[in-house]
């Protein structure tokens, strides 16, 4: 997992409360500030020595720290970007840097994928994430901000994707520069999260908003940035829908453990409710881990 978000939301629920309290100014515990501090500051390049934290207890995962001090790669990002839109070297180290960090560890290390974490902005970060990655999810909420948000998102990554291909990219043929950012990730479909329920089911204002998601994913995401077979299948039902677990999820934050994992003694009350929730969000969770390795596999 890749912390990307300055606000390190990922790091946080993945470490734990105390642990991120304990080591937000730790030199020993390395970030992705110090990944990209050769590039930031100038003089060096990405540092592959940084090592990830390992999450859990299954030895597969592990997790690339976030840092507030990422917005000064942003900065950086904002001169860079011209730079490699006039096919400039120095643009395409700078704008690269994220990609060819997470390309060679992924190599060097044999890791199979890179869950990438970001802000909700369309800032130039998340521009360059994007035009670096190989796929993309969006996660929304059932309510008329995120069914709104879906046009505007797909239309600013459609702008995105054609600039880039239309300047740094084709420029780039005329150089020797390799480190280009593809530029065209594929969206593989959408995850509706935070809903509330009632008798099992969400509640009628939260199916309101769930029902015309589909359409305005179709339109906005499917048909701009899909292809072949996935177009359909990403927007007719989301990859999963994600119930909103309340204080469950503000104990896994404490304690820095899945949902899935959580101990129900933890929980005051420690109910039949609360159990049966915990159980409700492996099998979420399972189905969506699921969903997305079938994809990968297919596409």
């Amino acid at each position: 997992m890749i912390d990307l978000d300055p606000q390190c939301n990922l790091t946080r629920l993945a470490m734990g409360e105390t642990f991120y309290q304990e080591n937000l100014f730790s030199a020993s515990e390395k970030t992705i500030y110090d990944v990209l501090r050769g590039v930031i500051e100038g003089g060096s390049d990405i540092d592959l020595a940084v090592r990830f934290l390992s999450v859990g207890t299954s030895g597969n995962l592990s997790l690339l720290k976030g840092d507030i001090r990422l917005s000064l790669y942003e900065s950086v990002l904002m001169t860079a970007y011209g730079l490699a839109a006039s096919g400039q070297p120095l643009g395409y180290f700078q704008t690269s840097a994220i990609d060819r960090f997470l390309r060679e560890k992924g190599l060097s290390e044999q890791i199979d994928i890179f869950i990438i974490d970001t802000s909700p902005s369309l800032g130039i970060l998340n521009e360059m994430i994007l035009l670096g990655a190989d796929y993309f999810v969006v996660p929304m909420l059932p309510d008329a901000f995120s069914v709104q948000g879906i046009e505007n998102l797909g239309s600013v990554y459609e702008r995105w994707k054609i600039q880039w291909r239309n300047t740094a990219k084709a420029l780039a043929g005329n150089t020797q520069i390799k480190s280009v950012l593809s530029g065209d990730p594929l969206f593989i479909g959408y995850i509706v999260n935070s809903y509330n329920v009632y008798g099992r089911q969400p509640i009628a204002d939260h199916r309101v908003w769930m029902e015309e998601i589909p359409e305005r994913v179709k339109k906005y995401l499917s048909e701009k940035h899909c292809r072949n077979g996935l177009v359909e299948q990403s927007w007719k039902k989301p990859l999963q829908i994600v119930q909103d677990y309340g204080r469950i999820t503000a104990k896994c934050q404490e304690f820095g453990v899945a949902i899935f994992d959580l101990d129900p003694a933890t929980i005051a009350d420690n109910q039949q409710g609360t159990k049966d929730n915990i159980e409700k969000s492996k099998e979420e969770f399972f189905n969506l881990s699921n969903a997305i390795v079938r994809i990968l596999t297919d596409y």
